[in-house]
């Protein structure tokens, strides 16, 4: 039956695509050449993407690639150039996002990042935007230099879990502003939840096939011959929904109580019960603040946590890169104190490489797909409506034409000649953020957290690939894990105090915290 549904559809689709394609006259944009109903499903890869797309930018010879999937044809976009022109635009007709089958059935469909264009979406925007927008954000950074510091004890006592402990402070920075919360340890349920939740967002475009037969196959029983998704969705719903619902639940109770801590869920939840308390607006306002917290949690905890590892692995990968940074540090900061927010303006080499980290290894490589809305045309081609367009972060943050010998880790191609930031070198966070009305609205709540990771990290710490279960030297490279968010596979565990005097600033200001 699945399979009889697949193909009704695949062909109903492919007539459609046809149709449209010689209604417009142009031609469609060079891809790989697809199979009757199927398409190109084949050829969609489900790990590494970029890999594969740039072989067909070669093949091809163009940027804009078509690949023609079963209900779906879906555009890559390989350079930035096409994705300013098209992403940020054309915004009003390529702000969407796909429907998915497997969002709706895991609970991920709250998600803002991943709602398609339209009044909900604008909703959940508008009061993410109100507490993480730049004017407000540095509020939050007395949470993110106290939770840093708290990681610098951590490793200093179990530098071989050094990769839980980054997600670990992370998930606790964000879990203490979003829920006014503290995260005891690396394997506190929430951090738990929260890790085996967003694993289940790990899948590149295309990969489940339940996403072709929408919306039929999702009534399938998980018991048929086939349906994997469905069973991985039974699996993964309860989880998302712990995550979601559970700290939010909490808080709201504490706030009948009066005895919540500040916080983002207890700011909204008193807002909401101030604007429209028992009217119907407090029932639909009081979803989007769940929600809005949710994803708050879940987004940053996963972004911030990839490029972080990504930094360390630059460190261990590239020593005279660490060197440079440190002895920057050692000029502004000196050896008393550990690194301020009031640092950070002053230490130019630490902005560049914080720059670096978020090219390097994007945390989005592969980019959150945008889906067009109605038929367009670009360069002399026909690109169809419906179409998911994918911008191919990797491609853009790894050309060398902006950045010459992209896989090297290089602070100073962001610097002129006066060790000044370079204006006129692209920002890769105007890539890696996304583009248009779906660019990344925590932004700047991640780029604080990172920026004073990263100098906090180097201040006391040398970084090396460090020893593995076996007693031998851990060998690094930068093959990455995952889909939607990747990670490096390897992250280094060789985290050693550089000096008597960084131990001892780092035990104070432990002592100072427990105080």
């Amino acid at each position: 039956m699945a399979f009889t549904v697949l193909l009704l559809a695949a062909l109903a689709a492919s007539w459609l695509i046809v149709v449209r394609a010689r209604r417009s006259r142009l031609p469609l944009p060079p891809g790989p050449r697809p199979w009757p109903v199927i398409g190109s499903v084949f050829d969609m890869p489900a790990q590494n993407p970029w890999v594969t797309y740039r072989q067909w930018y070669n093949r091809y010879d163009s940027d804009i690639i078509y690949v023609q999937l079963p209900l779906q044809p879906a555009i890559i976009l390989g350079t930035y150039k096409a994705a300013i022109d098209l992403l940020d635009k054309r915004s009003n007709i390529y702000s969407s996002r796909m429907s998915s089958v497997m969002h709706e059935l895991t609970a991920w469909d709250f998600n803002i990042g991943l709602m398609p264009y339209g009044p909900r979406w604008r909703h959940h925007r508008r009061m993410f935007h109100q507490h993480f927008h730049q004017g407000v954000v540095d509020r939050f950074r007395p949470v993110q230099l106290r939770m840093t510091r708290d990681f610098l004890s951590w490793a200093l006592k179990n530098p071989e879990h050094t990769r839980k402990l980054v997600r670990q402070l992370f998930t606790a920075i964000i879990f203490d502003v979003a829920y006014g919360k503290r995260i005891s340890g690396m394997n506190d349920e929430y951090v738990v939840t929260a890790e085996e939740a967003l694993a289940s967002l790990a899948a590149a475009p295309g990969v489940y096939w339940i996403e072709y037969g929408m919306p039929l196959l999702k009534h399938i029983p998980s018991w048929v011959p086939g349906m994997k998704s469905k069973k991985t969705a039974e699996k993964v719903l309860p989880l998302v929904l712990n995550m979601k619902d559970t700290p939010y639940a909490e808080v709201k109770a504490e706030v009948d109580k009066t005895t919540a801590p500040p916080s983002l869920a207890r700011t909204m939840i008193e807002n909401i019960r101030s604007r429209y308390g028992g009217t119907p607006n407090e029932v639909v306002y009081d979803e989007v603040a769940k929600n809005v917290a949710g994803i708050a949690y879940a987004a940053a905890a996963e972004t911030t946590t990839s490029s972080a590892q990504s930094f360390l692995l630059a460190m261990a990968m590239f020593p005279d890169v660490q060197k440079k940074a440190q002895a920057e540090l050692d000029k502004v900061v000196g050896p008393d104190r550990l690194p301020d927010y009031d640092d950070i303006e002053q230490v130019t080499y630490i902005r560049a490489l914080v720059l670096e980290t978020m090219r390097w290894l994007p945390a989005a490589a592969a980019g959150v797909p945008h889906a067009l809305i109605a038929d367009d045309e670009y360069k002399g081609y026909h690109i169809p409506k419906g179409s998911v367009v994918i911008p191919d972060a990797w491609a853009m943050l790894h050309n060398p034409a902006d950045y010459p010998k992209p896989e090297q880790f290089k602070p100073e191609r962001y610097l002129d000649q006066h060790g000044n930031i370079d204006s006129t070198v692209m920002d890769p966070t105007i890539i890696a953020f996304g583009f248009g009305r779906r660019i990344c609205p925590g932004r700047h709540f991640s780029n604080n957290s990172l920026a004073i990771f990263i100098a906090s990290t180097l201040q006391v710490f040398d970084i090396s690939a460090g020893l593995d279960d076996h007693g031998t030297p851990v060998e690094l490279s930068n093959e990455v894990i995952g889909g939607l968010i990747i990670a490096p596979r390897v992250v280094p565990c060789g985290l050693k105090p550089r000096s008597e005097a960084a131990i001892r600033l780092i035990l104070e200001a432990q002592t100072a915290e427990e105080l």
